[in-house]
């Protein structure tokens, strides 16, 4: 009995269909960010003829403070979208960015994978010490700590 090598047909249709998928490359910020300022989402095709102005924003951002989203998104390629924050996020803001429902590639591939990221600004973290390193220090020193946010007492004194 003669059977035939099929081999390089199902490697062929194997490859055809890795070939197939449109998914999100890479989305940052993701999970706990000390200072975000910009949301950038890649994907592994063209999602967009590039130099379409009117093509929509690939995904929607809804963050724990309302103030927090506002900014501008614009497409800097064919296959990525940034998202310029209009502030640095304050300490303590949550967010999650939602891919677009319906969204397909310039070649008319569904998105497949992961449609929700999360991302967090975390607490906050200290700007500037006066004096600063270099300084003369005396033994009664008093300090100047300058917080990206607010900062609750208890916890500077606990921690300093």
């Amino acid at each position: 009995m003669h059977i035939p090598n099929i081999l390089p047909a199902i490697t062929l249709a194997l490859a055809s269909l890795g070939a197939q998928a449109f998914q999100v490359k890479s989305l940052s910020p993701q999970g706990e960010v000390a200072q975000i300022r910009q949301l950038v989402v890649r994907f592994d095709e063209s999602a967009v003829n590039f130099g379409d102005a009117q093509s929509p924003a690939p995904l929607s951002l809804s963050c724990s403070d309302a103030q927090a989203t506002q900014g501008a998104g614009r497409w800097t390629s064919d296959r990525e979208w940034v998202f310029d924050f209009a502030a640095d996020l304050p300490p303590g803001v949550a967010c999650s960015a939602q891919v677009r429902p319906g969204l397909r590639s310039v070649k008319g591939v569904d998105l497949s994978g992961p449609k929700t990221f999360q991302f967090q600004s975390g607490g906050p973290f200290v700007l500037n010490i006066w004096p600063d390193s270099g300084s003369r220090i005396e033994e009664d020193q008093f300090f100047t700590l300058q917080f990206n946010g607010p900062v609750a007492l208890a916890s500077v004194l606990a921690n300093a």
